[in-house]
C-alpha cells in the first residue's frame, strides 16, 4: 500500500509575517519523557504562542512564519531533539 503525503513547497524567500502550519517530525515522540520535555521547552520559549502548537503522534505542528523555521531548528537541536523532517502540509484552498 502506498502512503501519500501532499506537501507545499517552503519558500525560503518569504519574509512576510504570515503564519503557516509547519510540521517538524521529531524522533522519540512515543516516549513520554521526550514528549513532555518538548512541550515544556516550547512553552517556555518566547518564540511560540501556546495556541500555535499542535502535538502529533510523530512530531509537532507549529503555526509560524517561514523565517522562524531556522530558529526552531536551532532550538530543537540545542536541546538534542532528533529532527527527521520539516514540511508544510498541503491544504487545498477552497
Amino acid at each position: 500500500m502506498n502512503r501519500i503525503l501532499l506537501i507545499n513547497r517552503i519558500d525560503s524567500q518569504d519574509y512576510s509575517e504570515e503564519k503557516y502550519k509547519i510540521f517538524f517530525m521529531i524522533g522519540g515522540m512515543d516516549i513520554p519523557e521526550v514528549k513532555n520535555r518538548l512541550i515544556d521547552m516550547l512553552h517556555n520559549c518566547d518564540i511560540i504562542e501556546p495556541d500555535d502548537l499542535y502535538l502529533k503522534y510523530n512530531g509537532i505542528e507549529l503555526y509560524i512564519s517561514i523565517q522562524q523555521i531556522p530558529v526552531i531548528v536551532k532550538l530543537l537541536s540545542k536541546e538534542n531533539f532528533s529532527i527527521y523532517g520539516i514540511y508544510k502540509p498541503y491544504n487545498p484552498e477552497v
